[in-house]
C-alpha cells in the first residue's frame, strides 16, 4: 500500500526501515524518504512505527506514548514538516 505519495514509499518500505532499526519518523525518513515531502503521511508513518514498537518490551517501560505528541506535526489545523 502506498503511504507516502510525494516520495513513492510503500508500507513495506517503511516496515523495512523500522526493521533495520529506525525508531523515529526522522530516522524512517532518512532510510526511505517517507515523510520528507508534504508531511501528510506522517500519521500513517507514526502508526506503523507504533504498531512495531508496542510489541517491544523496552517501549512499554518508557510509557509507550506513541507519536501523538510527535514534534514533526505542529497541529491538526496546520500540518508542517519541520527540518531535522
Amino acid at each position: 500500500m502506498w503511504v507516502c505519495h510525494c516520495k513513492g514509499v510503500t508500507d513495506r518500505q517503511i516496515r523495512s526501515a523500522i526493521n533495520a532499526g529506525a525508531r523515529t519518523p526522522v530516522e524512517i525518513g532518512a532510510h526511505c524518504r517517507a515523510g520528507t515531502g508534504c508531511g501528510g503521511c506522517l500519521p500513517e508513518v507514526c502508526r506503523l512505527l507504533d504498531d512495531h514498537l508496542t510489541g517491544l518490551a523496552y517501549y512499554a517501560s518508557f510509557g509507550g506514548s506513541g507519536c501523538g505528541d510527535c514534534p514533526l506535526l505542529v497541529d491538526d489545523t496546520e500540518r508542517e514538516l519541520l527540518s531535522a
